[in-house]
């Protein structure tokens, strides 16, 4: 008889994972449980026990659940941390001074510093897991999670995924429910979105909503599987509570397969599967299917198994795509030939002909389209390498008027037509204008970044990069120190902030100039050397 993950691997269908802190507590070193995580906060203001145990007696005798007490705790020891910090009695080590003059409680900025360190355990079982675990990207559709730190974006599912950070992103018009991270408790990169006191529980509450809607939505088309989290949870309990709530009694006839928990239990090297309960607020008993077990290599190991038609980040990167074609093609009645979603057959007029092609963006380029793609695919071809677009069509179709002051990279594609190069002379011109570090990193903008720290290594960017708010106040510190990171450390830090470039609507110079600095690095020498050979030959 099939268990319930192999049953999900016969149906093909990629799962959304609801991720918990156990998860990170099994491959961040020191990683706290949320016990753990108060009573060290509350020790940085006063290191005598006795005063956090007299506040979590007082609570306990209003006989509050743990869920309750902790929340009471995080308001008590945000206000005590908060005043502490105001009166110049501890201190938070961030390199922005300016930070305290945003707001951000002193508190949740330095919850936001203690995750953004958190290592990985440096251990042959963690490795060998989590390598099983990063397969998953191609597997999976979304990703549930409450917690704060950056485990998953930056060590399982980098570069794939989108990451939202706050519930009313969730609908915005950069989701495409697919190859996305929804951190309903927010994130480490936007301390003031941390939710850990009971007001900030409040405000959870208020747009619970919201979250269950895409709960809806996701299930509509996966089911969901729970990792980290302890069945008896009782704020996952609550959310799993509302959710049961919206279904139908068609779609509760068969949850016990469509909504299942992996529970840790010490030791266990066995997939433990057994079936349990949760009542509904209406009463409903509903079956959940529970596995225990000390063994999340052979989780991984099952639902990599999956083998759907196209990956996730394929599927979002064409749902994105389609969308902006559609927006802009209706917003302008331009409505004669689109590339269109099925979802969205709805928005066009029968009043014209209309032809629908299914396939994959880069195809479509090839064939045309070369002088309206966005630049935005020049940029990730950049840092990719996943265009393959025509260097000829780039250099003469969609740089056919470009301007000197414009930053485009160029030399990826100049260096393969270098004869055809010269003679254009606008083109060259161009050219001429990018081709040397202090024309693209020239005197006016290293005035600006002249009060950006410098650092003697790759390692103290990466601590650093997000103490900074913007793409571009993130690249201006990259610029700063462009001269110790590598071309492969420089491209990395690109691909991080690619999805923020687009999403802000690709108006960060900065980043622009870090790409464009970094295909001087990589193909400039080689173009010089083909022009000067032509050259030569002529």
């Amino acid at each position: 008889m099939s268990s319930i993950l192999e049953k999900l691997v016969e149906n093909r269908k990629m799962p959304v994972l609801f991720i918990g802190s156990g998860i990170s507590k099994r491959y961040l070193y020191k990683f706290p449980d949320w016990e753990t995580l108060l009573k060290t906060s509350f020790y940085k203001v006063n290191q005598d026990p006795y005063f956090y145990q007299q506040h979590k007696d007082e609570l306990l005798r209003k006989n509050l659940t743990d869920f309750e007490i902790n929340k009471a705790l995080g308001t008590i020891i945000e206000n005590e941390f908060n005043r502490a910090f105001f009166q110049r009695k501890i201190k938070i080590k961030n390199p922005n001074p300016n930070w305290v003059s945003t707001g951000v409680s002193p508190y949740k900025m330095y919850l936001s510093i203690k995750f953004k360190n958190m290592q990985l355990y440096n251990s042959p079982w963690a490795k060998k897991e989590l390598e099983e675990f990063q397969k998953l990207k191609n597997k999976v559709s979304a990703i549930i999670t409450t917690n704060y730190d950056q485990f998953l974006e930056k060590h399982v599912f980098k570069n794939d995924y989108t990451v939202f950070k706050r519930q009313y992103e969730m609908f915005s018009s950069d989701s495409y429910n697919i190859a996305e991270i929804y951190k309903i408790h927010g994130c480490v990169t936007d301390a003031d979105s941390i939710i850990i006191t009971e007001n900030d529980y409040k405000s959870f509450e208020r747009t619970r909503r919201l979250f269950i809607a895409k709960m809806l939505t996701l299930f509509s088309e996966s089911p969901i599987i729970f990792l980290g989290y302890s069945f008896t949870d009782e704020n996952i309990q609550k959310i799993v509570q509302d959710f049961l709530d919206c279904l139908t009694q068609k779609d509760l006839d068969n949850i016990h397969e469509h909504l299942i928990f992996v529970s840790w239990k010490k030791n266990e090297r066995n997939l433990i599967e057994i079936r349990n309960n949760i009542t509904t607020t209406e009463g409903k008993i509903i079956p959940i299917t529970e596995i225990q077990t000390d063994n999340f290599y052979s989780v991984f190991q099952i639902l990599n198994k999956i083998t759907p038609g196209i990956s996730a980040s394929k599927i979002r990167e064409t749902r994105k795509v389609v969308k902006k074609i559609v927006d802009k093609s209706v917003d302008q009645g331009q409505e004669t030939a689109l590339m269109i979603n099925i979802e969205d057959l709805d928005k066009i007029s029968n009043t014209k002909a209309l032809a629908i092609a299914v396939g994959y963006r880069e195809d479509f380029i090839q064939d045309n389209g070369y002088k309206m793609f966005p630049e935005s695919i020049i940029f990730e071809d950049i840092l990719k390498d996943n265009q393959n677009l025509k260097p000829e069509k780039v250099c003469f179709d969609r740089y056919s008027s470009i301007s000197y002051q414009r930053v485009l990279p160029i030399f990826k594609y100049a260096k393969k037509i270098p004869e055809k190069i010269q003679n254009d002379e606008r083109l060259l011109k161009y050219i001429k204008s990018k081709d040397a570090k202090e024309k693209i990193i020239s005197k006016t903008l290293m005035k600006r970044i002249i009060n950006y720290p410098s650092f003697e290594k790759y390692e103290d960017i990466e601590k650093h990069i997000n103490d900074y708010d913007s793409v571009n106040k993130k690249c201006m510190l990259l610029l700063k120190n462009v001269d110790i990171l590598s071309t492969e450390d420089l491209r990395n830090f690109c691909i991080d902030l690619f999805d923020d470039f687009i999403s802000n609507e690709m108006k960060d110079t900065h980043f622009k100039r870090c790409v464009l600095y970094l295909d001087f690095l990589e193909n400039y020498e080689e173009y010089k050397e083909k022009s000067n050979q032509q050259f030569l030959e002529n």
